[in-house]
């Protein structure tokens, strides 16, 4: 695979860049984030226009940033049904003559997600920049990775501005990211993460990119259960459910709590109790998570 990292240096002068595009993704609001923190609006002030890549949540996320800039959004793979109704799966857009793809990345058969997220980072970068250039883009910009990264892929510039709300039910989102894309006239293009906690200490992204995606991903996440909980939860989230709705629903009373107050952390036997006496969650769903919680299975 022709591909390698990107070095963030420092921007381009000023007369050189014809378009700045704010780049934002996995929101998850209200769900997992109750508000768009300050910092994101001190981030992206002052660009033409911003990007979604999906996990929106509320449309009403998308209202809030457009008071920075037009907004374009796709929707991902953990959306509310509005957001999933009325956003796109990916987006072409021309930003000063040049297509940038916006896609969230995810695959729309779960059962192809769940198998996919054990994937390299090879093979993810491969398809990306294949869409990109089956679709004319010079920049691929995608989320659902929950990891901020920039990386060079023959002619595709790939880019993932890194996400506000944790990857699932049971982490919290370490590293809370959004991106600056710099389109230069006759130039490479520049993008510049900012870390939302320290916006003005440069902030470079790296990763091993010969180790699995999922040691990536585990760096941007924390837990928010017990550490003998750990191998339940996983499998939990790995399963297909009748209802998973239902499910999250009676789950999240638990998570908020963790979300917020990082010494907080769920146990197993308040999981269990919730599962159990929570009379939404559809009967199949119950047997199956109390099953793997108990290890049963």
């Amino acid at each position: 695979m022709a591909a390698q990292q990107v070095n963030q240096g420092t921007a381009p002068l000023a007369e050189a860049i014809v378009a700045r595009i704010g780049l934002i993704s996995d929101t998850h609001m209200p769900q997992r984030c109750a508000a768009l923190p300050d910092a994101v609006f001190d981030a992206l002030e002052g660009v033409d226009l911003i990007l979604h890549a999906g996990d929106v949540g509320e449309l009403w996320v998308l209202d809030h940033l457009s008071t920075i800039a037009p907004v374009v959004a796709v929707h991902g793979n953990d959306e509310t049904e509005e957001a999933q109704r009325e956003l796109p799966y990916q987006q072409l857009v021309t930003v000063a003559g040049q297509r940038v793809l916006l896609r969230h990345s995810h695959h729309q058969d779960r059962a192809e997600e769940l198998a996919s997220r054990g994937r390299s980072w090879h093979q993810i970068l491969d398809r990306l920049a294949e869409r990109g250039r089956r679709s004319g883009a010079r920049v691929v910009v995608f989320g659902h990775a929950h990891v901020p990264l920039t990386y060079q892929h023959g002619d595709v510039h790939i880019v993932n501005p890194g996400a506000l709300a944790s990857g699932h039910l049971f982490t919290r989102q370490r590293l809370k990211t959004v991106a600056l894309l710099s389109i230069v006239e006759h130039g490479t293009p520049v993008v510049t993460h900012v870390d939302l906690v320290a916006p003005q200490r440069t902030f470079v992204p790296a990763a091993d990119w010969e180790a699995p995606f999922s040691a990536a991903f585990r760096q941007t996440q924390a837990p928010i259960v017990e550490k003998d909980l750990l191998d339940a939860v996983t499998e939990l989230m790995q399963q297909t459910y009748r209802d998973m709705d239902a499910l999250v629903e009676a789950v999240l009373p638990l998570c908020h709590p963790c979300w917020s107050d990082p010494q907080l952390r769920i146990s197993r036997s308040n999981l269990l109790d919730l599962i159990r006496d929570n009379a939404a969650i559809a009967s199949a769903d119950r047997e199956k998570g109390l099953a793997i919680l108990s290890g049963a299975r």
